[in-house]
C-alpha cells in the first residue's frame, strides 16, 4: 500500500512539470514573454545566448489517449522581448538550414 502511495505522489509531482502539448497552439510570433507564460505556464528553464532568450518547456504528448505521456523538449525563442520562433528543442533553426542532400556513392569499375 505504501508503494502505491509513493508512486501516486511521484506521478503527480512529475506530471506537474509537463505542459500539455495542445497549449502550444496558442503561441504566436510577436507575442511577449509575459503573454507566452500566461498561455504556456512557467517554463521548466530559461536559457540565453548573446542574441536571444529561450523559454524551455517539456510538452506532454499522448495524455488524451490514456497512454503514458511522452515528454517532448520544446523551446520558444525571444528576441527584443518578442517571440521570433518556436519549435522542438534541437530542431534546426533558421539561417539556410534546409535539408541535407547526400549524393549516391560513386561506383568505380
Amino acid at each position: 500500500m505504501k508503494i502505491l502511495l509513493i508512486f501516486t505522489i511521484a506521478g503527480l509531482c512529475l506530471g506537474g512539470c509537463l505542459t500539455p502539448a495542445s497549449k502550444i497552439n496558442d503561441v504566436r510570433l510577436g507575442m511577449t514573454k509575459s503573454e507566452v507564460i500566461a498561455v504556456m505556464g512557467t517554463p521548466g528553464s530559461i536559457t540565453a545566448d548573446q542574441t536571444a532568450e529561450y523559454l524551455n518547456y517539456a510538452l506532454a504528448e499522448g495524455m488524451r489517449t490514456g497512454t503514458a505521456a511522452t515528454q517532448t523538449p520544446f523551446e520558444i525563442k525571444i528576441v527584443n522581448g518578442k517571440v521570433v520562433s518556436y519549435g522542438r528543442a534541437g530542431a534546426p533553426r533558421g539561417g539556410g538550414g534546409g535539408p541535407i542532400i547526400i549524393p549516391p556513392p560513386v561506383i568505380i569499375h
